[in-house]
């Protein structure tokens, strides 16, 4: 039985967008025992994926690893007899460890300085979606696509304790609303936080739906301010209370989602939730969701280069030039759909 070892990304987005892969590996070997390498932080995001035998959490670049800690990694998997890595991270850490573990086939996208794989595929051309990125890799070892929406697939438990956080929040069972995602990796990615609280203040005017505002504990203070400008009650914040499979059912279970360029608004496109996604110094063509559901994203050319990754901006026009009007107009649109 082929047994194959997939090294996966350090971001929950891409993670996501490598879900297709995944499953197109599982139709193309059906009996294969198939492995995927994660981070803590992406591990559940995978936890119940039925295309994948086996999980290993691998802490790597999370923390500095000790000679004796990196060589128990590698004897851990050489026990496991692998016979093909596919690396989805571009890592050369990681393919020496492969390599100490004894994976015969290695196969990666060509990097520079990285003699350690035995099949170094070309890097695609830019501008590719990070989806397009990994199923690329995979058609080069003849593995022809599965599709391109994204799979996540929620522990059953889930269901109980979304019920519970419905009715602690004031939502009645079976009652609609909707889910705000404020968020995101960097701050110029984010919206800003005055604007979420006029775009609320113009939504609940018109439609009688509480809002719940999901995130990660840290960014509970970016919850506030918004809430700050608020008052009422039809505003809740879930901040931290949300594990990734319950975010997932309280995401299916919405009318629809605002939402930054985030992992919330991909674990929403798995799961046909309808998006209206807001990107600035982000690419929607490289990274915007892929859904079966409705998906509306707001992107305005404001003359610099997307992407741009750089930390800090004197002018965040890319996102300050999407007024809260302008939100609110797309919002009765897709909601009309």
């Amino acid at each position: 039985m082929k047994r194959i070892l997939v090294v996966n990304v350090n971001w929950m987005g891409d993670v996501l967008f490598s879900t297709p892969a995944i499953r197109a590996l599982r139709k193309k070997f059906p009996e294969a025992h198939i492995a995927c390498m994660v981070p803590p932080r992406c591990a559940d995001l995978l936890a119940n994926n039925p295309y994948l035998n086996e999980i290993i959490v691998y802490r790597g670049e999370d923390s500095l690893l000790s000679l004796f800690q990196f060589l128990r990694a590698a004897r851990e998997l050489r026990r496991r007899r692998f016979d093909t890595v596919i690396f989805f991270h571009r890592s050369k850490t990681k393919a020496f460890l492969a390599r100490l573990a004894g994976i015969p086939e290695r196969v990666g996208y060509a990097t520079p300085h990285n003699r350690l794989l035995t099949r170094a595929i070309p890097l695609p051309r830019a501008g590719l979606h990070r989806t397009d990125i990994f199923l690329n890799l995979i058609q080069s070892l003849e593995i022809p696509a599965d599709g391109r929406t994204p799979d996540f697939f929620p522990k059953k438990e889930a269901g109980r304790e979304l019920a519970a956080l419905l009715e602690a929040c004031g939502v009645a069972s079976g009652a609609p609303y909707a889910v705000v995602h404020a968020g995101g990796n960097w701050d110029l990615k984010r919206w800003p936080a005055g604007f979420f609280a006029e775009w609320i203040r113009l939504f609940l005017k018109e439609y009688p739906w509480k809002i719940l505002l999901c995130g990660t504990k840290p960014e509970e203070p970016l919850v506030r301010e918004i809430q700050s400008h608020l008052s009422g009650d039809r505003v809740v914040s879930v901040c931290g209370q949300t594990s990734v499979d319950t975010l997932a059912l309280l995401l299916r279970g919405a009318q629809f989602l605002l939402s930054n360029d985030s992992g919330p608004l991909h674990l929403a496109a798995s799961q046909r939730t309808k998006i209206l996604g807001l990107f600035g110094p982000t690419a929607p063509a490289e990274t915007g969701p892929f859904s079966e559901g409705e998906a509306l994203i707001l992107h305005k050319d404001v003359g610099c280069e997307i992407p741009c990754y750089f930390r800090s901006c004197n002018t965040r026009v890319c996102m300050d030039w999407l007024t809260p009007q302008e939100v609110f107009a797309k919002t009765k649109e897709l909601l009309a759909a």
